[in-house]
């Protein structure tokens, strides 16, 4: 079992608090570094870090992790943010069931995501972003 530290908890229990005291909205930058800092203390670190590549990008929209991405990877983002399974995206993008979960593999490996889990995670929070572009 995973018993995170009680420093760890204490400090950022006491930052949430001078936040909420002080009616201060986090900077998106401030934001990722109080993600990057819950990792210690979270079950799942590998979900933060997609919390925070996905800050990241929307942070830096000429981000080098961005870049990295094909327009055909980005495609495949969304369609996983939609919750669409590897045969679905397929289909709606005309390509075998092995090239999606070969884009699957590439994109979770540019961006630094470990597991399913987590690039569902980042897909999720990417479509969200994309959605709410001006």
């Amino acid at each position: 079992m995973y018993y995170p530290s009680k420093t760890a908890k204490n400090q950022l229990l006491k930052l949430i608090s001078i936040i909420e005291n002080e009616g201060k909205m986090l900077t998106t930058n401030e934001l990722i570094v109080v993600l990057e800092n819950m990792k210690c203390i979270c079950k799942s670190p590998e979900i933060v870090s997609a919390l925070t590549n996905s800050l990241k990008l929307k942070s830096n929209n000429n981000s080098h992790n961005r870049s990295n991405l094909t327009n055909r990877e980005k495609q495949v983002v969304l369609l996983i943010g939609q919750g669409l399974p590897n045969k679905d995206i397929a289909h709606e993008l005309n390509l075998s069931k092995s090239t999606i979960e070969t884009h699957r593999k590439n994109i979770r490996k540019k961006l630094k995501i470990k597991g399913k889990d987590s690039l569902m995670v980042f897909a999720i929070i990417y479509k969200l972003q994309n959605e709410t572009k001006p």
